[in-house]
């Protein structure tokens, strides 16, 4: 039998759905309908139960779940995951993926099949009832969402996590001085195109300065989304609820803010839509006037980081270039727009 990496998408697909059943066994779904919803590292299923009337309970649709079969195999990583995002929903009362236990309580389970005998890790999450909206979005969304994270930072900054905790710390070597890789960061950016190194370099030695600044007390640091751009949130009836967790760790608040806002940086609606999310975000939290004082630099920081990413996605994943090099050159392009605004 071939390695699971050595398979085509679609055979890739059809072991893992034979897994992805073995998981509703698991979780005591036996005879819940599977439907794929998409495949990029992770393979994400919605789980949908025979249609019986089922009282809503808040955020959360009756008798939908959605199922992950992970790429990873760090098992305390995406515990750790599920544990904030149980104490998000059950002590924060956030509209969040809330996790499902398994009947004997775990939080996730590892399945394994004779088509992946070497196992995945899998978890169940309630479905949460929203939608979507990466066009269109208006100042009363970034409102209500300025609150949703206002909210989580308020919770995170008081929460004391379980011994055994690990979720990766997002500080200026994670972001931009390439822990992350296995290449110096030097290499990685002499491989950038040339009109884009400049200006990496001083976001980033810029970044570093503030970050160092700021230090890692709670009043500016502690443990956030990460990744809140406008796919990763769903609206309903003008509440925002945050999804995908999944790149989770302890970073700046006002990182965690710059990717929420880098959407629209410096467009003509950047500072309607800016101010609108500061306004949600006051009504609930407040964040020293000098950490505002820093929303641009940590935007250009954001671009600058998926400038570098990118750029060692292509020496890694060479098969995938023309991807990685469009995305390498529009972060580079944005970045630029720091030094134009």
């Amino acid at each position: 039998m071939k390695p699971f990496s050595e398979l085509s998408r679609r055979a890739r697909l059809y072991r893992t759905r034979i897994l992805a059943e073995n998981a509703l066994d698991a979780y005591g779904l036996n005879g819940a309908q599977l439907r794929f919803l998409q495949y990029t590292a992770n393979i994400i299923y919605r789980v949908d139960l025979p249609d019986i009337p089922v009282a809503l309970n808040g955020p959360y649709l009756p008798n939908r779940y959605l199922l992950r079969i992970l790429c990873t195999n760090h098992e305390q990583g995406i515990f750790s995951e599920l544990t904030w995002l149980e104490a998000l929903n059950r002590e924060a009362g956030l509209p969040v993926p809330a996790p499902v236990a398994t009947p004997d309580g775990h939080l996730l389970a590892k399945i394994v099949t004779p088509e992946i005998p070497q196992g995945r890790i899998v978890s169940l999450m309630r479905w949460l009832d929203g939608r979507k909206i990466q066009k269109g979005l208006r100042p009363q969304h970034l409102a209500s969402l300025g609150q949703v994270v206002a909210r989580l930072h308020n919770f995170s900054a008081a929460w004391q996590p379980p011994a055994g905790f690990e979720r990766p710390s997002w500080d200026w070597n994670a972001q931009l001085g390439g822990s992350m890789f296995e290449q110096p960061c030097e290499e990685l950016v002499e491989t950038m195109p040339v009109k884009f190194r400049e200006s990496f370099n001083e976001v980033s030695n810029a970044a570093k300065q503030a970050m160092e600044s700021l230090g890692k007390g709670s009043d500016a640091f502690g443990l956030i989304h990460a990744d809140l751009y406008p796919e990763n949130v769903l609206y309903k009836d003008g509440c925002a609820c945050p999804i995908d967790f999944e790149d989770c760790g302890f970073g700046y608040w006002i990182w965690d803010i710059a990717v929420a806002l880098c959407g629209w940086a410096w467009k003509p609606n950047w500072e309607r839509m800016r101010d609108a999310f500061y306004e949600g975000y006051a009504q609930i939290r407040t964040l020293p006037e000098a950490q505002w004082k820093l929303l641009d630099l940590f935007v250009s920081t954001q671009f600058a980081t998926m400038l570098l990413w990118a750029s060692a996605f292509l020496k890694d994943d060479p098969g995938r270039s023309e991807q990685h090099t469009l995305w390498r050159n529009e972060s580079g392009e944005k970045l630029l727009g720091y030094f134009q605004r």
